[in-house]
């Protein structure tokens, strides 16, 4: 029989689901205003220009699709062992999560987005810097160098940055076959994903089953056994290793910047500075470069090593404006070593005490 739109019988019935669907729509709509207007609004100078953005989000579906491999692949393993064939197949054959849990908000975490957008950000500046080679092209380079090293710790722990490195790649923009972010990052992208992947099967009965799967999928694949040491990580151990004394440390920056090698870079200078090695890195990739030259005044680096530092920083970023550098270094050196080290000091709290600074100094 047909459907009667008039028939008070058919409207009563699909009265409830239509209003489901406007409220659904209008709350789409309103999300939808907010971002563009949140997008319009945005400053220049805060805006992610394309090659970054599509770097990023190449990178956020490679850590979804790393994770998810691992999930996925030991949970089907899981079922198949445990006598739910049926299941395992529809787990297997499930579409993957990336749309489901990107559109869900995983990556509005500012952690995890941070993390993710300071690597692609730090490995874009480290493939444009300018290769210099001090002593000949015949001369190892520098982690490669400390590997060899007498000194033990320094080798061990220079081979261990060498390997994350290789795990990781020349570059990091959606390449991802081993996740190496720190646990709790990994840990949020992992049940994220197996939330999503429980959401695509249709478990009906069996969703108890497929529960225990995935949680067991996903400690296996946070077991701190198994966990890999990140590159960030491996570096700051290096440079721990390394312990540059105040006369050495100038040589070494320049070395790591001439060896593109950005991500120790950052390690010896957290180091010196006594500054966490994200805090560092989010001071380097920022193009502005104030807070940046600070630094490298509170470890008493002298005009012709900042320099150096500084010019190199601006033939990877054209946009950080080599002529601003120029005029500004006078301004740089009048800064002593002892008034940079103070004005440092908030940078060097607890994170979160930090933040919160930050958000009340902004309230008016």
């Amino acid at each position: 029989m047909a459907y009667d739109p008039l028939d008070p019988l058919f409207f009563s019935a699909a009265v409830p689901p239509l209003l489901d669907r406007v409220a659904s729509a209008e709350r789409v709509g309103a999300s939808r205003l907010r971002a563009a207007a949140d997008t319009f609004h945005l400053t220049d100078d805060a805006r992610i220009d394309d090659r970054t953005a599509t770097a990023l989000h190449g990178a956020m579906r490679g850590v979804v699709g790393a994770v998810e491999a691992e999930v996925r692949d030991h949970g089907v393993r899981l079922l198949t062992t445990r006598g739910e064939a049926a299941l395992a197949q529809q787990l297997r054959g499930c579409g993957g999560t990336f749309d489901r849990v990107n559109r869900a908000g995983l990556f509005r975490d500012g952690a995890l987005f941070g993390e993710l957008l300071a690597r692609v950000r730090l490995a874009h500046i480290a493939a444009a810097l300018p290769v210099t080679l001090p002593e000949g092209l015949e001369r190892p380079t520098m982690i490669a160098r400390m590997a060899q090293a007498s000194d033990r710790l320094v080798a061990a722990a220079a081979v261990a940055m060498l390997a994350a490195q290789a795990r990781r790649g020349p570059r990091w923009d959606g390449d991802v076959t081993v996740v190496d972010l720190v646990r709790p990052l990994h840990q949020r992208v992992a049940w994220w994903v197996a939330a999503a992947l429980r959401e695509a099967v249709a478990a009906g009965d069996a969703t108890t089953l497929l529960d225990a799967a995935l949680s067991e999928s996903v400690r296996r694949a946070l077991d701190p056994q198994a966990e890999l040491v990140p590159l960030e990580v491996a570096a700051m151990r290096l440079a721990q290793a390394v312990d540059a004394q105040r006369d050495e440390l100038p040589g070494l920056l320049i070395e790591a910047i001439g060896d593109g090698r950005l991500v120790f870079f950052v390690a010896l200078l957290a180091k010196a500075s006594g500054l966490a090695f994200d805090r560092v890195r989010d001071l380097l990739i920022d193009r502005d470069g104030t807070r940046l030259w600070v630094v490298l005044r509170a470890v008493d680096l002298d005009r012709t090593v900042i320099a150096r530092i500084g010019f190199a920083l601006t033939e990877a970023e054209p946009a950080r404006n080599v002529e601003a550098l120029a005029e500004a270094i006078d301004s740089i050196m009048a800064v002593t070593p002892a008034a940079a080290r103070l004005a440092l000091a908030p940078m060097a709290l607890d994170p979160d005490y930090h933040a919160a600074m930050l958000a009340l100094g902004g309230q008016t």
